[in-house]
């Protein structure tokens, strides 16, 4: 791949991983796109980008929960870009919710906020970007999805109902999007990281009350492990750079540390099952 030639679109930039997916990126000599609502962080993030990349990348304040603003800002983003040859999916929100505890309301409420982000947010960028990628003969999509789709290894909670409803969409939208996106030179896979280092997961464990270590991860989830962002980033460009030999559609779980190397030398399978 040659990168200097690369525009990409960031969602979920202004901080945790998508921010290091947006540095990464920019290390390499991509002009990237930066989408968030936190406007103060994302600008500084661009900024940052900018500087790493020796070219402009830009802030886009964009609410990925809000259709019309993502019509709006891809578009701006064509005009202003010249197109788009990257789309990482990665912004996304978390909850929890009780079927017994919660009122109808409050369910409703809490399947709507995940839901409007985590699934019908990738719908729709994707929809934004494959037309004009298959205009130009293809590009790439990552889905930044999640390791609860893994549960051979991860079994459900009681509460993350939502969530997980959504990410299993987002999954199958993978999936479906790999299937039809193909045949025009537009390659799709997705990452699906345990437990990151990111403001969202810390926010979770201060509601508990607990200090987000590897032991106290593993207390939850069975696997003592804890991720930095910048190593799911360096994951994601290394499966941008897989040649036309590697499969797309795929799932990878990303655990540890080595999980996220692996992948600079291609396809992992125990990753991708």
């Amino acid at each position: 791949m040659n990168w200097e030639e690369q525009r990409a679109v960031v969602t979920g930039a202004a901080y945790g991983i998508g921010r290091e997916i947006v540095f990464s990126l920019a290390k390499r000599g991509c002009r990237v796109a930066c989408l968030d609502i936190a406007d103060d962080d994302n600008v500084r993030t661009a900024g940052r980008a900018s500087e790493l990349a020796g070219k402009q990348c830009r802030a886009y304040h964009c609410d990925i929960a809000d259709p019309d603003g993502i019509d709006e800002t891809f578009e701006k983003i064509f005009r202003e870009f010249g197109g788009i040859d990257i789309l990482i999916n990665n912004a996304g929100v978390f909850s929890a919710m009780s079927f017994v505890g919660d009122t109808y309301e409050a369910a409703l409420e809490d399947f709507h906020f995940n839901m409007d982000v985590n699934a019908r947010g990738t719908f729709l960028c994707a929809k934004k970007a494959a037309p004009q990628m298959a205009k130009r003969g293809g590009g790439h999509v990552i889905n930044v999805v999640t390791n609860h789709v893994k549960r051979y290894l991860f079994p459900p909670s009681d509460s993350e109902h939502s969530y997980d409803a959504s990410k299993y969409a987002q999954l199958a939208l993978n999936e479906s999007l790999d299937c039809e996106l193909k045949a025009y030179g537009i390659r799709v896979n997705a990452v699906c990281p345990a437990a990151t280092r990111t403001p969202m997961l810390q926010s979770f464990f201060d509601s508990l009350g607990m200090e987000m270590t590897k032991e106290t991860i593993g207390k939850c989830t069975g696997i003592p492990s804890l991720l930095e962002p910048d190593e799911v980033a360096e994951a994601v460009c290394s499966i941008l750079e897989w040649d036309e030999t590697q499969p797309t559609g795929r799932a990878m779980l990303l655990v540890h540390s080595e999980d996220c190397e692996k992948l600079k030398y291609g396809y992992v399978e125990e990753l991708g099952r």
